[in-house]
């Protein structure tokens, strides 16, 4: 026996041994991340797919060792290698077939159970009639080149027609993958058919190359293609854990601001004051501090209810609110008083605007439209010169406010904001 064909069968069970544990090794990897998989049934059926492809090489392996009968490397034309080839080629199809279906339920987002039942009647009898129409092992691949060419093709094409939004690198370097197995499966129909039809008494050609060294070229490109499977998979969980944190950014920005600002007013409250919200650029200048009692608060809610109490504190917010520039600060510094934090801002201005937006606020209707209350607070203002004076002018703004509220009740010689129907 020529020892060069001796060399060549080596070479060739060897490289199909090697692409057998390539694909078990697919299949086991596929396995470990089933778990991640549970919502994603593409990557389950690409699973499938390389299992398929392992049984078929696995039947190719015997085929060569020569397992079925003791005397190994038997011929093409015994019965036992005719039922290892059709296995080979329903496993081959069915591997095809699988990485289309997974595609188009990744891409497209089709159903599986619908073709699962057709794809095994049709592989069994192509495999049937593909090994009962061929005399050898090279006629059968000759019949597996085109559904390959088609199917890879089709694959690619699935994957670089995505839209912009779901594109990224695992789906372009699957797609690529899947091109270039487009161009090999080309290559090994013209090496296939050459030796098929043409080899015999011509002298050897580079297409013997491709046949001698098959195995191992599908070894890398499956692998390959099995980890860009796997990429996409991974980018999947991505998006997942990207979208659970944006999911608990916004929770913690909810806790935070329900932390931060008062609920009925919307404006800061003395904890934000206290975490230093809004002061830094209050602490690097000079400015104002004023502090704006509601006087007639506790008259409206004994006299109304606390619903019209509410009512009050949002109208004096929404007054003071007005009254604010960008970098100026508005919080609710306790039951019925607000502080407002101005940087850049003169006191005496400052009061003169507050109590004049004050004395311009329209009466607010009460107890269903029926009686109306004014609007009456005090307000207490002083400059600060720094971030370390703040604390003091808000003691000081603070005196100055209840002076302005008992010089109120003295000028008034009564309660000081009696409600007004």
């Amino acid at each position: 026996m020529d020892p060069r064909v001796d060399l060549t069968a080596f070479i060739g069970f060897v490289g199909v041994v090697a692409e057998l544990a390539g694909a078990l090794l697919l299949v086991a990897l596929f396995l470990l991340l089933r778990e991640h998989a549970a919502r994603r049934p593409w990557f389950r059926v690409w699973g499938r797919a390389w299992l398929a492809l392992a049984v078929g090489i696995g039947a190719l392996a015997l085929r060569y060792v020569g397992l079925v009968r003791p005397d190994a490397w038997v011929g093409d034309q015994f019965l036992g290698s005719r039922v290892l080839y059709a296995v080979y080629q329903f496993s081959k199809l069915m591997f095809y077939a699988l990485l289309v279906t997974g595609t188009l339920m990744y891409a497209r987002g089709v159903r599986y159970g619908r073709f699962a039942r057709p794809l095994l009647y049709v592989a069994a009898v192509w495999a049937v009639l593909t090994v009962g129409l061929s005399t050898s092992l090279s006629a059968m691949v000759l019949w597996q080149a085109p559904l390959a060419m088609v199917a890879f093709g089709a694959c690619a094409v699935l994957l670089l027609r995505l839209p912009p939004s779901r594109r990224s690198l695992g789906s372009s370097a699957t797609a690529a993958c899947f091109g270039v197995l487009v161009l090999l499966w080309a290559l090994y129909g013209l090496a296939f058919a050459y030796v098929e039809f043409l080899e015999e008494g011509l002298p050897p050609s580079p297409l013997d190359l491709a046949l001698t060294y098959n195995s191992y070229i599908d070894l890398l490109l499956h692998m390959t293609l099995g980890f860009g499977m796997v990429v996409l998979l991974l980018e999947e969980r991505k998006r997942e854990v990207d979208d659970a944190h944006a999911e608990l950014a916004v929770a913690h920005d909810a806790l935070r601001r329900a932390a931060l600002y008062d609920a009925l007013t919307g404006a800061l409250n003395r904890r934000a004051y206290v975490d230093g919200i809004g002061l830094e650029l209050a602490g690097a200048t000079t400015g104002a501090v004023a502090v704006v009692d509601v006087d007639n608060l506790k008259e409206v809610n004994d006299r109304f209810g606390h619903a019209a109490g509410d009512q009050l504190l949002i109208r004096v917010a929404e007054v003071l609110r007005l009254a604010l520039r960008a970098s100026d600060k508005l919080y609710r510094w306790g039951g019925d008083e607000f502080l407002l934090l101005l940087p850049a801002a003169r006191a005496d201005e400052v009061r003169r605007r507050l109590n004049a937006m004050l004395a311009e606020v329209p009466l607010l209707p009460v107890a269903g439209g029926q009686e109306s209350v004014p609007v009456v607070a005090s307000v207490g203002a002083t400059d600060y010169a720094g971030a370390e004076g703040i604390e003091g002018a808000i003691l000081r703004a603070d005196r100055l406010m209840y002076e302005e509220k008992a010089s109120r009740k003295r000028l008034r010689g009564s309660p000081a904001g009696q409600p007004a129907s």
